[in-house]
C-alpha cells in the first residue's frame, strides 16, 4: 500500500509539473478597423463596402513555460490574413493584409488529470504588410505599417493521448498602428483595430 501511495505522489507530481508546452493551430478574427474601413469606402466604394466587422484567418504558434504549478510564461506567434477587393465602378480595387503578431504573455493556470485551463493575456509588437491595387491600373502597390497590441486570453486544454492535448482558445486583441500615406492619393490611413478570435490547435505537453 505504501509503495502505491509513492508511486501515485510521483505521477501525479510529473502530471502538474510539466515544465514546457508546445501549441499551434488555427482560427478565426472577427475585427473592426475603422479608418481602414473609411479609407476604403471613401475612396473606392462600390457595389461592396468593407463592413464594420470582418473575419480574417488567424494561424499561431506558442511555447509556454511553467513557472510554478499555477503561472506560465508563454511565447505567442499568431499569423493573421485579411482581404477585401470591390468593384468601385472604375475597375476593381483588391487590398491584401499580412499582419505578424509576436507577443509575451502571462496567464493564471489550473491544471488536473486530463485538462488544463488557463487565464491571461500580455503585449507584443506588430508588423503589417499591405499590397494594393486600385482601379485602372494593373500596378500593386507595398506597403508595410508596424505598431503594438494587447491581447488577453482564455485557453481550455484536455487530453487527447499521452502527451498531446486538444486546445479551444478565446481571445480580445487590441492593435495600435502607425499611419500609411498612400503614393497616388496621398491619403493617410492605418491599420489600428480591435476584435475578438476563436482558435483550435494541439498542444504538446513536455
Amino acid at each position: 500500500m505504501k509503495k502505491k501511495i509513492i508511486y501515485l505522489y510521483f505521477l501525479l507530481t510529473s502530471i502538474s509539473f510539466s515544465q514546457y508546452d508546445f501549441g499551434a493551430g488555427m482560427g478565426l478574427h472577427f475585427f473592426s478597423s475603422p479608418d481602414l474601413s473609411d479609407y476604403i469606402n471613401s475612396n473606392f466604394a462600390g457595389a461592396d463596402e468593407m463592413p464594420t466587422f470582418s473575419a480574417s484567418a488567424d494561424f499561431f504558434a506558442e511555447c509556454g513555460y511553467n513557472i510554478s504549478e499555477s503561472f506560465q510564461i508563454s511565447l505567442n506567434y499568431n499569423h493573421n490574413i485579411y482581404s477585401f477587393n470591390t468593384n468601385s465602378g472604375l475597375g476593381i480595387y483588391d487590398i491584401q493584409l499580412a499582419k505578424h503578431e509576436p507577443s509575451i504573455l502571462g496567464y493564471y493556470q489550473i491544471q488536473g488529470s486530463g485538462y488544463k485551463l488557463k487565464l491571461g493575456g500580455g503585449v507584443g509588437y506588430r508588423y503589417a504588410e499591405v499590397e494594393e491595387k486600385q482601379p485602372g491600373t494593373l500596378e500593386k502597390i507595398n506597403y508595410s505599417s508596424s505598431g503594438f497590441g494587447l491581447m488577453a486570453k482564455a485557453q481550455g486544454d484536455t487530453k487527447l493521448g499521452g502527451n498531446f492535448y486538444a486546445l479551444i482558445s478565446g481571445e480580445i486583441r487590441y492593435d495600435i498602428h502607425g499611419d500609411i500615406t498612400t503614393i497616388t492619393r496621398n491619403v493617410k490611413f492605418n491599420l489600428s483595430s480591435y476584435g475578438i478570435a476563436l482558435k483550435l490547435g494541439v498542444v504538446y505537453y513536455l
